[in-house]
This record gives structure tokens, sequence and C-alpha cells, in this order.
């Protein structure tokens, strides 16, 4: 009896290895996820989760919080240029949604905690870094940075030609052929 329970665990094991990280609630990196749709609200709210569970200890949920819109940082001639303010506006106002959800008082402005976030286009990719500070020190409470593939469902709100690099629509049509 023992030994069959052994090898049904080691096959159930050996099964799940197959599973798509995504459909198992993992967070996966953009090499396991290439070629499938990212959907940048469940990306957004994991993030506010995430942010929520590591300042639980310094700010509760009963406190009001103020999200701002996002940043992109875009090196040009050395200048920081803001190129995809839609993109940005879009992840703070799902920011701004879950963080209700999750009980927050979110107010426009003067929270005892205040949400942030930074974004930037590393190559095919997008690196955001979302921080809670304290409303009127400015001290941090908490930091989560994530990677997101830049697929159709984040290209779809962002400038095609920002920057002047048509990057945006590389995952279209056979990945490293660029449009111009």
């Amino acid at each position: 009896m023992l030994r069959g329970v052994r090898a049904l665990a080691v096959g159930c094991a050996l099964l799940a290895g197959g599973c798509n990280p995504t459909t198992v609630g993992i967070a996966a990196s953009p090499l396991f996820v290439k070629g499938e749709t990212v959907n940048l609200l469940n990306a957004s709210y994991a993030a506010a989760d995430a942010l929520s569970v590591q300042t639980q200890q310094k700010l509760s949920t009963q406190s009001t919080l103020t999200v701002v819109p996002f940043e992109e940082i875009v090196h040009k001639n050395g200048d920081k240029v803001q190129t995809n303010p839609k993109l940005g506006a879009l992840m703070a106002d799902q920011i701004r949604s879950r963080f209700i959800q999750l009980g927050y008082q979110v107010v426009e402005e003067g929270g005892k905690g205040q949400v942030t976030g930074i974004y930037e286009v590393i190559g095919r990719d997008l690196a955001i870094r979302l921080r809670m500070k304290n409303g009127s020190t400015g001290g941090l409470y908490g930091q989560y940075d994530y990677w997101l593939p830049i697929t159709s469902d984040i290209r779809r709100h962002m400038d095609p030609n920002s920057g002047g690099i048509p990057i945006y629509r590389v995952r279209e049509g056979i990945d490293g052929m660029f449009e111009r």
C-alpha cells in the first residue's frame, strides 16, 4: 500500500513539473512566458498585494494612501523624458484599484502613505519599481521590483515610436524581426 502511494506521489510530481508556471500561481520569468500574453492587470494587482504584505507592519489597511502616476525613465541625450504617460497612468490606476480592494482609504493627496512607481523599457522587457513611502517624511516603508515582457497587452498602451526606437513591435510576428 505504502509503495503504491509513493509511486502515485512521484508520478504526480513528475506530471506537475511540466505545468506552465503561470497556471500554478508561481511568478514566471520572461523565459517561461515567451510568446504568451501577460495580463497587465493581474501583474499590477500582484505587485500591490506584495507591497501591502511587505508594509503591513508599518502602515495598516485603515490608513490613508495616495497613489501617484508612475514615471517612465528614458535616457535621451542625457535628459529624462516621459514618452509613455498612458502606460504609467494605467499602472497607477490599477494599483490604486487594488489598494482600495484591500481596504486602504485611497485619497488624492496627503495620505499617510504614498505609493510611487517608475518603469523603464530595457530591451524587450519592462522593469518596474513600486515604492511605498511615508507621506510626510518620505521614509521608505517598502519596495517591490518586477519585470514584465513587453507583450501586446502592454504594448497597446505605449507610444510605438517613443524614443525613436520601434522596439515595442518586436514580439509581433517573428521575434527578432524589427518593423521600420
